[in-house]
Parts: C-alpha cells; sequence; structure tokens
C-alpha cells in the first residue's frame, strides 16, 4: 500500500488481532473502502524488522480464507 493511500485512510471497524512471530501485535482493520488491512498495534522491544513501527500498514497478517461459523462438517 503506498504512502499516499495509507495516509488518507479511514477505519471502520476492529476485526481481529495477531501476535506476528517476531512479538508484535498486529491489528486487522475493515476500512471504510471496504479494505481489510493490517497495522502494527504494539512493538516488541526484540523485533529486528524496521517496517514493524506502530501505526504501519504491513503486508496482509491473516488468513487468505477465515473459517465459516456456518461450516457444516457433517456428511450426510
Amino acid at each position: 500500500m503506498d504512502r499516499s493511500k495509507e495516509s488518507n485512510m479511514r477505519i471502520r471497524r476492529g476485526l481481529s488481532s495477531r501476535l506476528l512471530p517476531c512479538g508484535c501485535l498486529a491489528g486487522i482493520y475493515e476500512t471504510y473502502r471496504d479494505e481489510i488491512v493490517a497495522i502494527v498495534d504494539a512493538r516488541h522491544s526484540g523485533c529486528a524488522d524496521p517496517s514493524h513501527n506502530t501505526g504501519n500498514v504491513i503486508p496482509a497478517v491473516f488468513p487468505a480464507e477465515p473459517p465459516s461459523a456456518n461450516h457444516d462438517t457433517h456428511r450426510g
């Protein structure tokens, strides 16, 4: 995501969060443009990734297809 788009981004709601392998916490958010983005909410003191600064949009950290709560696992 380019920085100009990021600076105009408005968050509609939080969807979930993920603890990254480096220890940082990333929030998963929906924007008013119906995009899903991951944003660093808290940087871990031992993280070596320079892009993991609080507030930075980072590459997707969520599953491509979330599990469905209504998925029927019974076969008849």
